[in-house]
This record gives structure tokens, C-alpha cells and sequence, in this order.
């Protein structure tokens, strides 16, 4: 679970296309800006999303807004596209406050390894002009950037393609949650702040013991340290 909240949080998605994900984090709370290089995808966002959403033409190297204006930012599928992901993600860094969200196409994914194994494949196509990336890889850029921080990784899609129909048995296998590095599509998220953790919805049902009555209120004991 995330230390931050969505509500009232400031989101900001750098190549953000036709703003499918935008909308997604637009009814998941956030107030939401996207940035993409191209006029016609910031059209089509704009066409899908109306006036929910502040959109910007411009350079993921180069981003048009002051230091630490967003609470977050998304880097979807984007830094392999990208001829140096460096400055992109340095970038990205300066305007977040509270966290970098970031998904990745895994080259160490069996689905990966089909594609550079087949001999029959003709490379050609969108995929075939990314610098697909590891786990360890991003790992490596983000700790190099932004220092020790916190990072949750996980994955989806572990089987071959053909296995990624609605209807093939191995639809709950894909659609499950796996470590970073198994899956064809990864993400991770980089906390940059030391919150603490929020109450999950569910604690709320469990009844809250009673201390004893002769403890005093004022006893100059941190509660929350109590127990620990």
C-alpha cells in the first residue's frame, strides 16, 4: 500500500499519448496533467478527457514545470522508447515530490526471450524499437538518481503471448501479481518521502483494545510506540 494519498494529490504523466492511463488515475482520485510530444496523441487526450486534465506539449528531457510541482510522476512504458532514459528520469525526479511511478517492457521475461529466441519473427514494429530493460536495470537508474529509496516491484503477463487471451487457461497465471522480473509487463514503484504507511481501509473493522484505566493520559509515552 502506498504511504501517500490520491485524493487532492497532483499527478503528472510524461508521455501520456491519447491519455488512457490519465483517465485511469483521474477516477482514481488524482488531479491529473499529461505531457506528450506529439500534438496529434495530446488531441486524442484531449478529446478522451475533456477539461479533467492539464495537457502539455514538450520534451520528457526538458519539462516545463518548477521543482517538485507534482506529488507524482508516471513514467509508463516510456524510458525504453527514449535514446537516454537518463535525463528523462533525472527530470522526472526534479518535479516529483512524493514519488516516481514507472512501468517497463521486461527483457528477461519469457515473453521477451520467445521474441529474441524466434527465428521466424521479422523485427519489425513498435516493440522491436525499444530498448527493452531489466528489473535489475531500473533498479540500478533509479538508485543511481535518487539514492536509497524505498521501491515496490511487481509483474504481469508471465506466460508466452499466446497465452494472454481472456479465455486461455492461463488468464489467473497472468493476471496475478509476480516479482519484477518474471513478467513480460513490470512496474515499480520509488518512494521519495519517509510517510508512514496510511490505515488500511479493512483495520478500521477490528474493535480497538482498551488500555487499563489506572494508565495515565499524560504519562509522556508515545502511544504509537507502545507495544512495538
Amino acid at each position: 500500500m502506498a504511504p501517500w494519498t490520491r485524493r487532492q494529490q497532483k499527478l503528472l504523466e510524461v508521455g501520456c499519448g491519447t491519455g488512457r492511463f490519465l483517465q485511469f488515475f483521474w477516477e482514481s482520485g488524482f488531479d491529473v496533467t499529461g505531457l506528450d510530444a506529439s500534438p496529434a496523441m495530446l488531441e486524442l487526450a484531449r478529446e478522451r478527457l475533456g477539461h479533467r486534465a492539464d495537457l502539455h506539449l514538450g520534451q520528457a528531457e526538458h519539462l516545463p514545470f518548477r521543482d517538485k510541482e507534482f506529488d507524482v510522476v508516471a513514467l509508463l512504458t516510456l524510458l525504453e522508447f527514449c535514446p537516454d532514459p537518463e535525463p528523462v528520469l533525472q527530470e522526472a525526479l526534479r518535479v516529483s515530490r512524493k514519488a516516481i511511478l514507472i512501468t517497463f517492457l521486461n527483457k528477461q521475461s519469457w515473453y521477451a526471450l520467445c521474441r529474441r529466441g524466434s527465428p521466424r519473427r521479422k523485427k519489425s514494429g513498435l516493440l522491436d524499437q525499444a530498448r527493452w530493460l531489466s528489473w535489475w536495470e531500473i533498479q540500478a537508474l533509479l538508485y543511481h538518481h535518487a539514492g536509497p529509496r524505498p521501491m515496490v516491484g511487481r509483474s504481469v503477463l508471465i506466460g508466452p503471448k499466446r497465452t494472454w487471451s481472456a479465455n486461455s487457461t492461463w488468464r489467473k497465471l497472468n493476471s496475478r501479481l509476480w516479482p519484477p522480473y518474471l513478467g513480460a509487463y513490470s512496474g515499480v514503484r520509488c518512494d521519495l518521502v519517509g510517510d508512514k504507511p496510511l490505515t488500511p481501509i479493512l483495520a478500521w473493522k477490528e474493535k480497538a483494545k482498551l488500555r487499563p484505566l489506572e494508565q495515565p493520559a499524560s504519562s509522556g509515552v508515545n502511544r504509537n510506540e507502545e507495544g512495538r
